[in-house]
C-alpha cells in the first residue's frame, strides 16, 4: 500500500509530534543531580556516576482527520512509552534506541506484520489503510485502535526491565493484544537475552514448569497438552521474560501455548528458587 495522503495540515501536526518524541528519544540524558562547586571556584570531587536512570512516559498520538467530528467513523493511534530523561548520558541514549527498536518490533507483533519500517512508517500505514477502507463504501462504520501502554517493571544497578502492551482493533471478532517484555543490560547497553543471563536452562525449565502448573491449576501427572496448553509440544521458555520486584516474569502472549479463550499467561518464579538457576550470583 502507498504512503498516507492526509491533508497538509495534519501531516505536518503529525511530523512535528513524531519529530519531537523521537528528538527526546534521541537526546541524552540530563546530568546526575550533584553539588556545585563552580561558584567558589574549586574543583569538583571525581564521584562515580549512579547508574540509576529516571524515567518518563512520552507518547506519540495521531488520528484520522474526522475523528473529531465522527467518533465511531474513525482511526486513532496513541503509543505510550517509558524514556530515560536523566542518568548517564551513554546508558540514557542507549536505553531510549533500543526502546523504539522494541516498540516498532511490539508494533509490529500486534498488527501481524513483518517488522519493518520506523514506529512513524506502522503508524501512518495504521491510518492509511482505515482511509482505505472507507473508500469501500461500507453499509456501516467501525472505529480502528491502535495504542500502546509501556511501563519500567523493575530497576537496579545492572538491568532494566520494560513492559510494552500493545492493544490493537480493526474489526472482527476481537482485538488484538500483545506484550513484549525486555530487558536492558546496564554494562553491555544491549538488551539482555538468556545466554546473557548464564542459566542453568534445564534446571530453569523444571522449575518454571512447576511455577506454571501452579499458575494454570494444571495437577501433577496431567499432561499440558490435556489441560489446553502447547498442543502436544513439551514445556517451553516463553519469548517474553524480565527480572522484577519478585523473581523471573514469564510472559506468554495470547495464541503462544493455547486457544484465545485462555489469554495471556504470566508466570513469576521467586528469587529463592532462582539461587539454583543462574551459574552465577551476579543478577541475584
Amino acid at each position: 500500500m502507498g504512503k498516507s495522503t492526509f491533508q497538509t495540515t495534519n501531516k505536518t501536526f503529525f511530523f512535528f509530534l513524531v519529530i519531537m518524541g523521537f528528538q527526546v528519544l534521541a537526546t541524552s540524558c540530563g546530568e546526575s543531580s550533584s553539588s556545585s562547586n563552580s561558584a567558589a571556584g574549586q574543583e569538583e570531587p571525581q564521584t562515580e556516576e549512579s547508574p540509576l536512570l529516571t524515567f518518563k512516559l512520552d507518547t506519540l498520538a495521531q488520528q484520522s482527520p474526522n475523528c473529531q467530528t465522527d467518533s465511531s467513523n474513525c482511526a486513532k493511534v496513541e503509543l505510550v512509552f517509558p524514556y530515560a530523561e536523566r542518568g548517564p548520558t551513554a546508558m540514557c541514549v542507549a536505553f531510549n534506541r533500543l526502546q523504539l527498536r522494541f516498540l516498532r518490533g511490539s508494533l509490529a507483533d500486534v498488527n501481524g506484520e513483518e517488522e519493518e519500517g520506523t514506529v512513524e512508517d506502522i503508524m501512518n500505514q495504521f491510518l492509511e489503510d482505515y482511509k482505505e477502507l472507507q473508500g469501500e463504501d461500507l453499509p456501516f462504520s467501525m472505529p480502528w485502535s491502535l495504542e500502546t501502554e509501556g511501563k519500567v517493571l523493575f530497576q537496579n544497578d545492572k538491568l532494566v526491565s520494560v513492559q510494552l502492551y500493545q492493544y490493537s482493533y480493526t474489526g472482527g471478532a476481537h482485538p488484538n493484544t500483545f506484550s513484549t517484555v525486555w530487558m536492558f543490560n546496564k554494562t553491555t547497553k544491549e538488551p539482555l537475552k538468556w545466554q546473557d543471563l548464564g542459566v542453568k536452562t534445564d534446571t530453569l525449565e523444571v522449575i518454571a514448569e512447576q511455577a506454571f502448573r501452579k499458575v494454570a491449576e494444571i495437577p501433577v501427572g496431567k499432561s499440558l497438552e490435556e489441560a489446553g496448553f502447547f498442543e502436544g509440544e513439551e514445556f517451553s521458555l516463553p519469548h517474553n521474560y524480565g527480572l522484577v520486584e519478585d523473581g523471573l516474569l514469564l510472559y506468554y502472549n495470547t495464541y503462544e501455548i493455547a486457544p484465545y479463550v485462555f489469554g495471556p499467561t504470566e508466570v513469576i518464579i521467586p528469587w529463592a528458587d532462582l539461587k539454583v538457576v543462574f551459574e552465577t550470583d551476579q543478577w541475584l
